[in-house]
């Protein structure tokens, strides 16, 4: 179950990956998203974004951490 718009799920193109998403801090920022895991399914409710929708700095954040 999602709660609150929490976490977020980024497509790679391979994969799913399960991102938690801090509301307090600036979209753009990096420490605003926190990687949690890959995920091989598709969550029914949930929130999917491309990842070169996402920012320049938060698109590598999350390379690095794969």
């Amino acid at each position: 179950m999602l709660k609150h718009k929490k976490y977020l799920y980024v497509d790679s193109g391979k994969y799913l990956i399960k991102v938690r998403k801090l509301k307090n801090k600036d979209e753009n920022s990096p420490d605003t998203y926190i990687v949690i895991s890959k995920v091989v399914r598709k969550p029914r409710n949930a929130e999917i974004k491309k990842l070169d929708d996402l920012p320049i700095e938060v698109k590598d954040k999350i390379m690095k951490s794969l």
